[in-house]
């Protein structure tokens, strides 16, 4: 009897830390405070069934009574699925509201050295099951303090390899992102996703040494702005200079100016996409616009940055563009085109080119759109449209490539370079230490 009230003790114990207070140490406001939070990661969403396991002995229990519903050995595997009432565990129907996999720590054992799995990928922290809101599928969380659930973040966004100053830059930006945004998915039952929508984690698998390291050593430093903390937005590459926030997605950040970029040497900085005529009308079409043949394509032309045109951005972005065809005229967004083509930014420029011997003529407008600039598009289905463009990305903020260059030439031994390189892509911020 004694031994069991011991249990019962570990486990409400348990469940208090799977589920902690971590809207205590950070709040919506951007605020900072003074200790590490945990986060509460939505690993998997709307999966009809999963497997669990553990390097050590665990057990699965119901979130809301404390019982337990299985016992299990290190590496078992357990099966959990959805039924339309509760759970099933290894197909043996189960009730219960939401469920938590803890592993049965024993004093011998190094806890570091002891991981949760979640279809087969090892996890830092604590494993949670719940339904998934809306949906017939259960979602998995993984509860987890910051800086570990950053050991499985950098990897993914900026190679380890790198100086590591640049990093570091990194490990900084996301820090603040994922502390900025911790209620982005408040209603799906979590605070941040592992996918591209928040930031890209990956758990144990997805850690390096170096991106450790990067970690460890900035460890609590996040970006902010007039004492709050900023959404410090990061991309690939810029292709020579950054945007102004408004010109993205319409909200002006003051720290999120457009800046001269050094990525050159990146992979992203140039390239180009060929299509047909007949091409880009399918895709005009397949989004939704009745235009007909499309017969000419209205944009200023790319000029060096900064620019100062009524359809891009500081940087050159294409804010909005305008097709004209047989049957109507639509203006898009340049983030719309892209999206529509799949290109790697907004930053590109249009030209049309004819399979028999002609120079590529521009596509063009004037900022009055009752005089026609425009060179037409020919008809003939073997034209072929060529969108030269740089960068990959938003082209807001911390720019990878570019901070890899600038880390380049640091000083040799600054340790701190990092933080000029954070002050370069966002502007006017402070560096403090956020716990």
């Amino acid at each position: 009897m004694r031994l069991y009230r011991h249990m019962i003790k570990w486990l409400l114990l348990t469940v208090f830390f799977i589920f902690p207070l971590s809207g205590h140490a950070h709040s919506g406001n951007g605020a900072v405070s003074a200790f590490e939070p945990n986060l509460r990661v939505g690993i998997l969403t709307n999966q009809n069934s999963i497997e669990v396991s553990a390097d050590a002995k665990f057990a699965i229990i119901s979130t809301g009574t404390a019982k337990v519903l299985g016992d299990f050995g290190a590496k078992d595997t357990a099966t959990i699925a959805v039924r339309e009432s509760g759970f099933t565990i290894n197909g043996r129907p189960v009730e219960a509201t939401g469920l938590a996999i803890v592993i049965k720590k024993a004093h011998s054992l190094v806890y570091s050295e002891q991981y949760l799995y979640a279809n087969k990928r090892r996890y830092r922290g604590d494993l949670s099951i719940h339904r998934t809101i809306g949906k017939p599928g259960m979602t998995v969380i993984n509860t987890l303090p910051v800086e570990q659930y950053l050991y499985g973040v950098i990897k993914n966004e900026i190679s380890p390899e790198w100086p590591l100053e640049a990093v570091k830059a990194q490990a900084v930006a996301a820090r603040t992102y994922a502390l900025a945004n911790s209620n982005k998915h408040a209603a799906d039952g979590f605070e941040l996703c592992a996918t591209t929508d928040c930031q890209v984690y990956g758990g144990r698998e997805s850690e390096s040494p170096k991106a450790i390291e990067a970690v460890d050593t900035t460890r609590g430093l996040v970006l902010t702005y007039k004492g709050k903390l900023i959404t410090a937005y990061f991309h690939s590459s810029s292709g020579g200079y950054t945007e102004d926030s408004e010109n993205v997605w319409s909200v002006k950040q003051p720290y999120l100016r457009g800046v001269a970029d050094f990525d050159q040497s990146s992979p992203y900085y140039k390239w180009e996409e060929k299509l047909t005529l007949a091409e880009l009308n399918q895709a005009i079409s397949k989004a939704g616009y009745n235009i007909g043949y499309l017969q000419a394509v209205e944009l200023s032309p790319l000029a060096n940055p900064p620019v100062a045109s009524f359809d891009r951005g500081v940087s050159g972005r294409v804010k909005s563009v305008y097709l004209k065809g047989t049957t109507g005229n639509i203006l898009l967004t340049g983030t719309k085109l892209r999206n529509m083509l799949n290109l790697k930014s907004t930053l590109f420029d249009i030209t049309i080119s004819k399979q028999h011997p002609q120079p590529a003529m521009s596509v063009y407008a004037s900022k009055d759109r009752k005089k026609d600039y425009t060179h037409p598009i020919a008809i003939k289905p073997t034209d072929f449209v060529v969108i030269t463009g740089f960068g990959w990305g938003h082209g807001l903020g911390l720019s990878q490539w570019g901070a890899k260059a600038m880390a380049e030439k640091a000083p040799p031994g600054n340790t701190e370079y990092f933080k000029d390189i954070l002050k370069h892509y966002y502007q006017d911020v402070e560096i403090k230490k956020a716990y």
